[in-house]
């Protein structure tokens, strides 16, 4: 028993050590090998398994290569998916050739966005011309990396559709598989013609595994609030449909015993039906590995079961083991199993037993959720003790009891969805009103060696709970779980560095300074999500906010729980939109403003934000400096303050940080750069952030000349409408001899300063 679980684990580990990713191999040979007593036969086999699983990773991942060229033009394929329609923008899974790709299209007229709606369905087969394109890998430190996503799905190509309608597309799904899709998607569309459409994302769910038409804040604040794994098909799904479906089948005169294998043999559809998600496939395996003991009347140990379930998933699939729903759902059944005696023996009321759960799951699932999500709500704990039994009892088995009578009768159907749904809009109206009064814990990333310590002490406490149950006891384990959370709280403080960070926020500014051992963190812009007007029809659901999902990611990430100054050099969109996300999301203790009337409405609403929470706003003008520490020195350059044009009032910051110096210039044009000039500064600097996005109207030769320096780093969107850097721009540097630093063409830029030394890392290409 126990050494089923070991080989299960280590063989998890194995995987992630092969595919790079050795912080999880490193907490899984810590979480195995942590058990007095264990005997030697275990541990060999647990190194057979790690090995096995090593070596079987990189033999799967290695034939994990696409088929096509990259050159085809014409494509005939099957919609594998739901296709997913989110303003003018169509997305959906296409098998064509013998390999799937991500299609993806652009919806020319309102027209055509309701045709496709009503006619492509999930199953036709379609003919049409497109371009085959590489996904992208990470842009951003604390971003997703697409193309690692995709390739885990063996998909090596994102097709963009030259055109796409439903007069291009025919037939209907075929076979058992194809049927049982469809089945799906008509489910799902039952549900968003029932009920309404912020909750029907919600319900969809909780039946079919079905997250795509959640709405954005919902799904952020469930995440937020640790109750992300509610809206996830699991277990308790797999034992209501196995209840229904026993129920049915004595009702109907079948026998216990064949009953047991019909249920069986229908529980895979149903793992079909949800998605097949990791944490569905476990459930539905473990369901059919019960029924099938029950009807041959063989008992075995739920942990041994649970084990083999995860080597047989492992082996036909070693991708599901990247999966947050993989890692989660075997980890915490893993430690409930174990514990499991422990808890029923000592605890006889529900709701004691429900506490100790609770405790168990958020204290073993505390180090994967802080190395994914960097941060834990302090009101995880409580709301998961109110919303599991609410979920577990009254939401979960009334939608799923709300489809069979909706085939009946779709009226009853509908009436009977009506609780459910008005739970959940209850729910989200409490998750909403309780996020104004969130407390989040940012603990940011954990280093490396830090995770298989924290199992490690999590381990050690609770077998010091099981095994003797003396709360005297666990004051040990517990001090040591402390100490280490305080050194992952303050890791940062002790870092020597400097960090100097320009954020990819597309076509905007954010650059994030760090000094050394946490002196001083400062953000220059926060970069801003630009509003281009669009018809109704073609907006999305929610839209991207660049710095929801970038600069606050690596903020978090990094453990950041205070900004020391946020410096905002103007009042364009593409610099200060972000800005109230920033002064709501982290603590700010100085706002920087440059000096001069403002322009526009955004910048008051800012600076009235800033000032409702309190947040000091000092007007910046040239002349003005400080200094951090025994050397790193800031002087502002620029506005004067009689600047009319916003770009002209750029704050303009000369950074020495020993021994470096970095010129940051916002969105300084031609004029702005003369005037710096004639005052007869010196702007020599190795690092220039060339000013306006390298637009032809900045970074003229003259002030090129004088800042002389190495590098040049250019904040651009990638591919935008603007041009940004111009061809004129790139030569003035070229003739300089700088060397250029582009974040549409790398990402995120991070340059570290230790010991007189500076090292370059890039979130695409790595270290330079």
């Amino acid at each position: 028993m126990k050494a089923g679980y070991l080989c299960a684990i280590s063989a998890a580990a194995g995987v992630l050590l092969s595919s790079h990713h050795y912080i999880w191999a490193i907490a899984g040979v810590a979480l195995f090998y942590f058990k007095k007593g264990a005997k030697s036969l275990t541990i060999g086999l647990c190194l057979a398994f790690f090995i096995f699983f090593y070596a079987y990773y990189q033999v799967i991942d290695g034939q994990n290569v696409t088929k096509l060229s990259g050159d085809e033009r014409k494509f005939t394929g099957t919609v594998m998916t739901i296709p997913e329609i989110d303003g003018d923008y169509l997305s959906f899974r296409f098998q064509t050739k013998g390999e799937r790709v991500q299609l993806q299209y652009t919806i020319p007229s309102e027209t055509m966005k309701k045709h496709l709606k009503q006619k492509l369905h999930q199953g036709m087969v379609c003919t049409l011309d497109g371009e085959l394109i590489v996904p992208e890998g990470r842009r951003n430190f604390a971003g997703m990396d697409y193309a690692s996503y995709l390739k885990r799905a063996n998909i090596h190509w994102t097709l963009n559709a030259a055109h796409l309608a439903p007069s291009d597309c025919r037939g209907k799904a075929t076979g058992l598989l194809g049927r049982t899709a469809a089945l799906r998607e008509m489910g799902v569309r039952l549900i968003e013609r029932q009920v309404d459409e912020d909750v029907s994302g919600l319900v969809n769910a909780l039946v079919f595994g079905y997250r795509q038409n959640i709405p954005r804040n919902i799904d952020d604040v469930y995440q937020r609030m640790g109750l992300s794994h509610l809206l996830a098909v699991s277990g308790f799904n797999v034992a209501i449909v196995m209840g229904l479906l026993f129920a049915c089948s004595l009702r109907l005169g079948i026998t216990r015993e064949k009953a047991f294998l019909v249920i069986a043999g229908i529980l895979p559809l149903y793992v079909l039906m949800t998605g097949s998600e990791a944490s569905i496939v476990r459930a539905g395996m473990m369901g059919i590995a019960l029924l099938i003991l029950r009807r041959y009347r063989r008992n075995i140990h739920p942990l041994t079961a649970v084990s083999g379930v995860c080597l047989l998933m492992i082996l036909y699939n070693p991708y599901y083991v990247f999966q947050l729903g993989f890692q989660l759902s075997f980890i915490n059944v893993f430690a409930l199993l174990i514990s499991s005696r422990a808890i029923f023996s000592r605890y006889t009321s529900y709701l004691a037993q429900a506490l100790v759960t609770t405790l168990i799951c958020q204290i073993v699932s505390f180090p994967i959720l802080v190395f994914h999500f960097y941060e834990i709500s302090l009101w995880s704990v409580p709301l998961n003790l109110l919303f599991i039994p609410l979920f577990s009892f009254a939401v979960l088995p009334l939608a799923c009891l709300s489809l069979p009578v909706s085939i009946l009768s779709f009226t009853s159907g509908k009436i009977l969805l009506q609780l459910p749904a008005i739970l959940l809009k209850f729910t989200n109206s409490i998750l909403l009103h309780i996020e104004q009064y969130n407390i989040n814990l940012v603990f940011g990333q954990p280093p490396v060696y830090i995770i298989p310590i924290y199992y490690i002490g999590i381990f050690y406490l609770f077998f010091q709970w099981e095994q003797y149950g003396s709360h005297r006891r666990l004051l040990y384990p517990a001090a040591f779980l402390f100490i280490i959370g305080a050194l992952h709280w303050n890791f940062h403080s002790f870092n020597p560095e400097t960090k100097i960070t320009y954020l990819n926020v597309g076509q905007g500014d954010s650059i994030l300074i760090e000094l050394p051992f946490r002196r001083e963190v400062y953000l220059i812009d926060t970069g801003g999500s630009l509003d281009f007007k669009k018809e109704e029809w073609r907006k999305r659901k929610s839209d991207y906010n660049v710095t929801e999902e970038v600069v606050l990611p690596v903020l978090k990430a990094r453990g950041i729980r205070n900004i020391g100054k946020l410096i905002l050099t103007h009042g364009d969109m593409d610099h200060i939109g972000g800005a109230e996300a920033v002064l709501n999301g982290i603590k700010v203790s100085e706002l920087l403003y440059p000096k001069g009337a403002l322009d526009g409405m955004l910048e008051t609403a800012v600076l009235n934000y800033a000032a409702e929470l309190n947040v000091p706003i000092k007007v910046t003008h040239r002349g003005q400096s400080w200094s951090v520490g025994s050397g790193d020195v800031f002087y502002v350059l620029s506005p004067f303050g009689d600047e009319r044009d916003s770009n002209a009032r750029s704050i303009v910051l000369l950074a020495h940080i020993k021994p470096f110096s970095f010129l940051l210039t916002g969105d300084l044009e031609e004029e702005g750069e003369k005037r710096i000039l004639q005052q007869g500064d010196s702007v020599k600097a190795d690092f220039l952030k060339a000013g306006h996005h390298g637009s032809k109207t900045s970074s003229s030769k003259a002030f090129i000349e004088a800042a002389d320096p190495v590098y040049a780093v250019i904040s651009a969107g990638k591919n935008n409408r603007y041009g940004h850097p111009h061809a004129d721009v790139l030569a003035r540097f070229k003739a300089q001899g700088t060397a250029l630093l582009r974040t549409d063409q790398v990402g995120d830029i991070e340059i570290t300063v230790k010991d007189n030394k500076i090292k370059i890392l890039t979130s695409v290409n790595g270290s330079k």
